[in-house]
């Protein structure tokens, strides 16, 4: 049973005048109606370990770790709910749409107050062949190729990569979204979206603090992170400059390969106390090769600054993976590279580097249920802990409900 307070959080969500919806939809299961109500929870057991999560301000670079104890680090096995999820949406005059949505993670945001994931308005104009878009609100930045589930979860594994992780957790912007997009006489399908937004004045400090994660955890907007020194707040706005972004796609005509491009840069004023000038690039490869096997690949490579304390970090990741699908059933194999190289040289390095292999086996029961199992091996090193390597595995089954 959750608390009292949980279930007064729960009651609020209801009781929200929810906002709008992306260029793709999340649950395409059926036409939505004018007026939509969507719900998911996610409860599972976890077998972490050995040190403690960086959930838990320990040093393990996975969601759920093991606890520490007298004799060393100990490995440790729960059940846990991870995500419980609510959606609203509505088609507007107009011909907008509109949709919010909620999440409550009580193991990263140390109870079960809900945060605030999404809530935009959203107008298109022309077809699947020609068109553009227009959106207004909060939301994440449009870079991961792996969280496209429902609620924004990972479609592929139960963790997204550390790059497609570190979207999620660390980015929440408010602000304006243009999209457009084109299919030439030739079959090339063409889209363009840039963005501008405010709250991202300190991205990039989860890095250089906590190093990376592999994991599922939705950031929202009144939401803080564990790190090592105790909380970092995810929306932050202090220098009253928008970040920017773009992102730029080409594919064939029947979608089975596409490439894409990405910028971000939060233009920080670092000589505001707290702000990070932080940017990065990320080029992305789609294929839906025959056989039913889905093949992503992406790279990112950035620079995170702050003057005070000296922080000044490079940051750099990629992950290639392979998925096939069928009947309900999808099995897949990621591969993961990460690291941070320390630029200024402060009292506290912020180097880090490691690598991940993750396995994943999803069924799907019907349009309502899902059951996952997933098993990661990482190597990773992290200079302020030494040679420790907190997180050498880990393992997952996941039991999602959707309403």
């Amino acid at each position: 049973m959750f608390p009292a307070r949980a279930r007064n959080s729960c009651c609020l969500l209801l009781t929200c005048v929810f906002l709008s919806s992306r260029a793709h939809a999340q649950y395409e299961v059926e036409t939505p109606p004018s007026v939509w109500l969507r719900a998911l929870l996610d409860v599972r057991v976890v077998g972490g370990g050995p040190a403690p999560s960086w959930t838990d301000h320990g040093p393990g670079k996975m969601r759920y770790g093991g606890s520490e104890t007298a004799e060393g680090f100990e490995r440790t096995t729960q059940v846990v709910l991870s995500q419980a999820v609510v959606q609203l949406g509505a088609a507007m005059p107009w011909g907008m749409r509109a949709q919010l949505q909620m999440n409550i993670e009580p193991d990263v945001a140390d109870g079960y107050h809900p945060w605030l994931v999404e809530a935009i308005l959203r107008r298109e104009w022309g077809n699947a062949e020609s068109g553009w878009g227009a959106q207004a609100g909060l939301a994440n930045v449009p870079f991961s190729l792996e969280n496209t589930g429902p609620a924004w979860m990972p479609e592929y594994t139960i963790s997204a990569s550390a790059l497609n992780s570190w979207f999620w957790e660390d980015i929440s912007l408010a602000g304006m979204e243009g999209e457009w997009w084109h299919t030439t006489t030739g079959g090339a399908r063409l889209a363009a979206l840039v963005g501008a937004g405010y709250g991202g004045d300190q991205v990039g400090r989860l890095l250089a603090l906590r190093g990376w994660a592999l994991g599922d955890v939705i950031g929202g907007a009144n939401g803080a992170l564990p790190v090592p020194t105790g909380r970092t707040d995810i929306f932050v706005e202090h220098d009253e400059r928008p970040a920017l972004y773009s992102w730029l796609s080409l594919a064939n005509e029947s979608e089975t390969a596409a490439l894409k491009l990405g910028f971000f840069d939060n233009l920080g004023n670092q000589d505001h106390p707290g702000v990070w000038h932080t940017h990065f690039d990320t080029v992305a490869l789609v294929l839906h090769l025959p056989a039913r096997i889905d093949v992503l690949a992406q790279y990112l490579e950035g620079v995170a600054r702050v003057q005070t304390p000296p922080n000044d970090s490079a940051l750099s990741a990629y992950y290639v993976l392979v998925s096939h699908h069928f009947r309900g059933q999808r099995v897949s194999v990621r591969y993961d590279s990460f690291r941070v190289h320390d630029l200024d040289g402060g009292p506290v390095s912020t180097s880090e580097h490691g690598h991940a292999v993750t396995g994943a086996y999803l069924v799907q029961f019907g349009l309502r249920c899902q059951v996952a199992l997933e098993y990661i091996w990482m190597n990773s090193h992290r200079d302020v802990t030494g040679s420790l390597n907190p997180t050498p595995d880990g393992w997952q089954m996941s039991v999602r409900l959707r309403y």
